[in-house]
C-alpha cells in the first residue's frame, strides 16, 4: 500500500512536471509567433490615391466625318477630322498593400480601377432644301473599363521630410470596351437604329514606370505624389451585341436583339480564320484580333500609412 501509493504520488507530479513544461513550450511559441508577426507587421504599409492620365501610344478609332449640302446655293462642304487616342486616358483609383524589404527596396502590389475617356466618330451628311433639312447620321461613342494589378519594385534613398522614389513592375487585366452606334435617316423616308457592343474576354498586359515623392505629415502617415507611365496593350476576345433597337418614324421603338442571330450580335476574335469558312448563323462571326492601346502618362496622389511605424 505504502508502495503503491508512492508511485501514485510520482506519476501525479511527473505528469505535473510534463504540463509545466508543456505550458512553457506553449507559452514560447505563441512568444515567437507574436514576434514573428509583429516584425512582419514593421514592414507592411497601405496606400490609396488617385489620379488622370493622359493617353500616349495612341491609335486611330476612326474620323468625325462631315458633309453638308445645301441644294439653293448647290454648295457642298466638307470635313474630315482623325480621332486618336488610348483607353489608358482618363481618371483612375488605385490601393496597394507595400511590404519594406530594407529601407531601400519594397515591393508594391497594387490594384488599380479605370474609367476611360469617351471618344466619338461620326460620318453625318446633311442637305438642306427648301422648307426642309434631310439627315444621314451615323454616331459611334466608345469607353471602357478596367481593373488592374500591378506588382511592383520601389527603390528609395529614404532621406529627409521627402523620400523620392521610383518604381518598375508589370500591370495586367481584362478590360471591358463599350461601343454605342445611334444611326438616322429621313431623306427617303425615316429610320433610326441604336446598337450597344460590349468587347471582352481577352487579356490587356504591359509595363509600368514611376518616378515620385513621399511627403512625411507624422510617423505614420505621407502623402505621395507621382508621375506614371504605363505601355499596355489589349487584345479582346469576343464581342457580343447587347443592345439593338430601331424605329421606322423615329418615335416608336422595336426590340429587335431577340431576333438577331447569333452570328449578327456575336464575334469571335481570333488570330488566324478561314476566309473561305461557309456562313453559318448558328454560329459567332470570326475576326481577326486586333490590338487596342490602353498606354498612359499620368498624374497620381494619395496617403500612405505605415505600419511600421505604428509599432514602433
Amino acid at each position: 500500500m505504502i508502495y503503491q501509493g508512492y508511485k501514485n504520488v510520482s506519476i501525479v507530479s511527473f505528469e505535473h512536471k510534463i504540463f509545466k513544461t508543456m505550458k512553457k513550450a506553449l507559452t514560447l511559441s505563441i512568444l515567437i509567433t507574436l514576434l514573428s508577426v509583429t516584425s512582419f507587421a514593421q514592414e507592411i504599409y497601405f496606400r490609396a490615391g488617385a489620379g488622370y492620365g493622359l493617353p500616349i501610344g495612341t491609335s486611330s478609332f476612326g474620323d468625325k466625318y462631315l458633309r453638308t449640302q445645301i441644294n439653293a446655293t448647290s454648295t457642298n462642304t466638307y470635313s474630315d477630322k482623325n480621332v486618336t487616342g488610348s483607353y489608358g486616358a482618363g481618371p483612375d483609383f488605385n490601393f496597394s498593400v507595400g511590404y519594406k524589404f530594407n529601407p531601400n527596396i519594397i515591393f508594391d502590389l497594387g490594384f488599380q480601377y479605370l474609367m476611360s475617356n469617351k471618344y466619338e466618330t461620326y460620318n453625318n451628311y446633311t442637305y438642306i432644301n427648301t422648307g426642309s433639312t434631310e439627315l444621314d447620321n451615323n454616331i459611334a461613342t466608345t469607353s471602357a473599363k478596367a481593373f488592374f494589378i500591378n506588382p511592383s519594385i520601389i527603390f528609395s534613398p529614404g532621406f529627409g521630410k521627402g523620400a523620392p522614389y521610383v518604381r518598375f513592375g508589370i500591370i495586367a487585366g481584362s478590360p471591358t470596351i463599350t461601343k454605342n452606334e445611334s444611326s438616322f435617316y429621313n431623306m427617303d423616308g425615316t429610320s433610326a437604329s441604336e446598337r450597344t457592343w460590349l468587347y471582352k474576354k481577352g487579356l490587356a498586359l504591359g509595363y509600368q514606370s514611376a518616378i515620385g515623392m513621399n511627403w512625411k505629415i507624422t510617423e505614420k502617415l505621407d502623402i505621395f505624389t507621382e508621375v506614371d507611365f504605363v505601355s499596355m496593350t489589349f487584345y479582346p476576345g469576343e464581342a457580343d451585341m447587347t443592345k439593338y433597337k430601331y424605329s421606322n418614324d423615329g418615335i416608336n421603338w422595336t426590340d429587335g436583339l431577340p431576333n438577331q442571330s447569333v452570328n449578327q450580335k456575336q464575334i469571335v476574335f481570333k488570330n488566324s480564320i478561314d476566309p473561305n469558312a461557309l456562313y453559318d448563323s448558328t454560329k459567332p462571326t470570326t475576326a481577326l484580333k486586333q490590338s487596342t492601346p490602353f498606354s498612359s502618362l499620368s498624374l497620381q496622389a494619395g496617403i500612405r500609412l505605415s505600419l511600421w511605424k505604428l509599432v514602433k
